[in-house]
């Protein structure tokens, strides 16, 4: 054997000694398809993404599109995925029904889906790791009720009509107003989860239904916390006008600890983002992946071997008595 052949024997034989340390080494390509970065939860839920163990090590590489509140932006993003053969997709349905199909197609092309944050009409979906919407929604009437001792006029702010965590949180609150029957509904309408929209509407409800209003229910933070301006702007005390939401941004945070806001139910983001992370890795690495993130312990759900269709993330009530330890 010559020289030359002597040193390609060993080159291929230190190539293929290498190959199982350079698979275990491969980066994964994960993207993010997100509802709308402009969305505080939406960053946030981002942020904690990016802050999960394996893509802090190098391990993972994540990618953010921005969904912008569009189904058909969410949608040519997975074709994006797909072309450019990314290894696994975090979805974050803006749309429940209209996110089925290019779910489906990123299935269809070898990609694990994992939903996060909203929930997909597609049961084809790998797995979802979300809170329960109609719960919260229930739970935010409930505690109006309590509030205002069984009697009282209510505006409601709702999300985007039609998507999906306005309709599941939506049918929450119906399902606490049909049981709270002092409650009265006296107007809703659509924010679209947006702090500004949600000032003028309020400010419209206050002209029109002047010193009826008895407490205001939000389906997120923003709306809430626009509708808290438009009472203080026309000479009110908040304090007076209970307003519940369903969130737990940092401001809805301050805002309860100030006295604005009445209470608010803590979307977990983490759970909701690192556990996504998490389930899309065990479809990855396979049966010998443990999940990194610290959430499974800490809130004690149920890792299910990383192989249940869903996982449900429990609420947190923020209320004047505890937000200081939930405060950052």
């Amino acid at each position: 054997m010559s020289l030359l052949d002597k040193l390609k024997y060993v080159a291929v034989t230190a190539s293929l000694i290498a190959m199982p340390a350079q698979a275990q080494d491969k980066q994964y390509l994960i993207g993010v398809n997100s509802f709308g970065e402009s969305a505080e939860y939406a960053h946030t839920l981002t942020e904690e993404i990016q802050a999960h163990p394996w893509v802090l090590n190098g391990k993972v590489k994540i990618v953010v599109f921005d969904g912008k509140f569009d189904p058909l932006i969410q949608s040519n993003a997975v074709d994006t995925m797909i072309t450019q053969k990314f290894d696994g997709i975090i979805m974050e349905s803006f749309d429940r029904d209209a996110s089925a199909a290019p779910i489906e197609k990123a299935i269809e092309a070898g990609i694990p889906v994992v939903g996060s944050a909203l929930e997909t009409s597609s049961d084809k979906i790998t797995s979802q790791v979300i809170v329960d919407d109609p719960l919260g929604g229930k739970m935010i009437g409930d505690f109006m009720a309590e509030r205002l001792k069984g009697q009282g006029n209510v505006v409601l702010l709702e999300g985007p009509i039609g998507q999906s965590a306005q309709i599941s949180r939506r049918k929450g609150i119906d399902a606490s107003l049909a049981a709270n029957t002092g409650l009265k509904l006296i107007a809703s309408k659509s924010a679209n989860w947006s702090r500004a929209e949600g000032q003028a509407v309020m400010e419209n409800w206050l002209s029109a239904y002047s010193g009826q209003i008895h407490g205001v229910l939000s389906e997120n933070d923003e709306m809430a916390l626009g509708a808290i301006e438009a009472i203080k702007s026309a000479g009110l005390n908040p304090a007076d006008i209970p307003v519940i939401a369903i969130d737990g941004i940092p401001d809805g945070k301050r805002a309860i600890a100030n006295g604005e806001m009445y209470m608010s139910l803590y979307k977990y983001a983490k759970a909701e983002g690192q556990g996504a992370l998490d389930l899309v890795l065990r479809q990855l690495v396979g049966e010998a992946y443990e999940p990194q993130s610290e959430i499974w312990k800490g809130l004690k759900i149920d890792w299910a071997g990383g192989k249940a269709k869903h996982y449900t993330v429990p609420w947190f009530v923020l209320n004047k008595e505890n937000i200081e330890q939930y405060m950052d």
